[in-house]
């Protein structure tokens, strides 16, 4: 997803003019500027923790298959649309690997990432443990010029679709953890900037670090609270956190509430279908300017385990 401090300064402006020409002149005016950062954006980040760190990948109790759709700023023209799949699978004891497929779009950016992790994890001692994870892949980024409505078609900024071909990336992460009771986790999924070549211009992209925490109450033996913060940072990109409080009824129903800063407030539903089925939900009410446009987003995850022969 493509961010910008100057964008709800931007909607709010276009928002008045209320044309389909005015909404591309938006993409297309935080594509060209200064400092324009390309991330995706998720809310059920607790939910699927690898897509962020590799650090998670095999810290499950059973091998995992998770599909994610997230529908942000539903109603309004080349809004964001993310769909991605992860795989954690254990590997004996202490290892684990992961799989991750991810394509993301906002108006004429389109960005596709497929990459493996590995991790390892030790315990420290009776209580802590830590994990240690590694990320490997190829990524895309592509901007379709022609597919859209430019206000002024002349500026070469605008000349051709360009797109920067499979390229290698890396990432890393790493997890403090004392079991449900408490973690802290930082990471990069993605260290290397997408980069045109020639083609880039004023283009600049700012790969991201993620910090995160949570922990775990146990109010009594059917209500559980889960309350967790996540951290987003980037050079020259203002601080980005979310906080989140879910709380677990009767071992099958989770319910919870969340606030992005200055972005937005959600709700979660999630529901443990059978032993190997797992369906998460999400819904988003922007506070920012992008209100003034549209009011909600939907994001929906389906998670399969596989569970240990002994406990099938």
């Amino acid at each position: 997803m493509i961010k910008n401090i100057m964008l709800f300064k931007i909607v709010d402006f276009l928002y008045r003019m209320k044309s389909h020409l005015a909404l591309t002149s938006l993409v297309l005016c935080v594509v060209s500027s200064s400092f324009g950062q390309v991330e995706t954006m998720y809310s059920l980040y607790r939910f699927n923790p690898q897509v962020i760190s590799p650090a998670y990948a095999g810290s499950t109790e059973n091998s995992e298959v998770t599909v994610m759709n997230r529908q942000q700023w539903i109603g309004l023209e080349l809004a964001p649309k993310t769909i991605g799949i992860t795989m954690n699978l254990k590997w004996g004891e202490k290892k684990g690997l992961g799989i991750n497929v991810i394509s993301d779009q906002f108006g004429p950016i389109s960005t596709t990432a497929v990459s493996g992790d590995f991790a390892y994890h030790t315990d420290l001692n009776s209580q802590w443990r830590l994990s240690g994870g590694i990320r490997a892949g190829v990524s895309n980024m592509s901007i379709n010029y022609s597919g859209i409505r430019i206000v002024t078609p002349t500026d070469v900024v605008f000349a051709g679709d360009r797109s920067t071909g499979f390229q290698p990336n890396l990432g890393w992460g790493l997890r403090f953890d004392r079991g449900e009771k408490f973690f802290v986790s930082v990471s990069q999924p993605r260290i290397l900037r997408y980069d045109f070549g020639s083609q880039n211009t004023a283009y600049k992209d700012v790969p991201y670090y993620y910090s995160m925490l949570g922990t775990r109450f146990k109010f009594s033996d059917q209500i559980i609270f889960y309350p967790s913060l996540m951290f987003r940072m980037a050079k020259d990109v203002p601080l980005s956190w979310d906080i989140n409080l879910t709380a677990r009824l009767i071992s099958k129903l989770d319910v919870g509430i969340s606030y992005r800063n200055q972005d937005s407030y959600g709700f979660r539903l999630g529901i443990q279908a059978t032993k190997k089925i797992y369906i998460g939900y999400v819904y988003e009410m922007p506070i920012s300017q992008i209100s003034k446009v549209s009011n909600q987003t939907h994001e929906l995850a389906l998670r399969f385990s596989f569970l240990p022969k002994s406990k099938q």
